[in-house]
């Protein structure tokens, strides 16, 4: 395991997320599962796992979802994420997230990455420990209100703290932060 951080501009977000909430049904995690997708797909490494003394790279982004049940934690995998419209996905987390609580876990270690959601619990940020073989693990927070300083001007805004956890025999720090500055740009922009 080694560590990342990235504290993001969520007004754009947040914006694009309440537009699609109505059309789509979505959550703030499909909006971040979704662009995860399309930035993981942009690095090879990303979108693979090791198998024992093997490296494979799989031709999708087969993202697991943490689903917090009383038992405990559980991790239902989006197939080929990276394939599904916003309202798609938004159906398909709803689907395996309600699978997963009547005690079906679908496409239990299919995956190569993961996404841990504590933010509607208040969790600014934590570090998520890695779903092995997978490659890594986005741990997300709450988005917040913040101060926001642009070209030099202070105002009002919020802000999501994202933690990548990833395993360094795949991804390494340039790498790693490629990546995250990827996921920022398209979270910042998701339109």
């Amino acid at each position: 395991h080694w560590y990342i951080n990235a504290r993001i501009n969520a007004g754009p977000l947040m914006t694009f997320y309440k537009s699609q909430k109505a059309k789509v049904g979505c959550s703030v995690n499909d909006v971040i599962v979704l662009a995860c997708a399309k930035a993981i797909m942009e690095f090879p490494a990303m979108h693979s796992r090791v198998d024992g003394d093997t490296i494979l790279e799989f031709p999708g982004a087969n993202i697991g979802v943490a689903v917090g049940m009383d038992e405990g934690l559980v991790v239902p995998v989006v197939m080929n994420a990276e394939l599904l419209t916003l309202a798609q996905l938004a159906t398909e987390t709803k689907r395996l997230a309600n699978q997963a609580r009547a005690g079906k876990i679908e496409n239990m270690g299919l995956g190569i990455f993961t996404i841990s959601n504590l933010g509607m619990f208040g969790v600014e940020e934590f570090v998520a420990i890695i779903n092995p073989p997978e490659a890594a693990i986005l741990a997300v927070g709450v988005v917040r209100e913040d101060v926001i300083v642009k070209d030099g001007a202070i105002k009002a805004g919020q802000t999501l703290s994202l933690n990548l956890s990833a395993d360094h025999r795949l991804i390494d720090g340039t790498l790693g932060a490629q990546f995250m500055a990827r996921l920022k740009a398209l979270l910042e922009n998701p339109v």
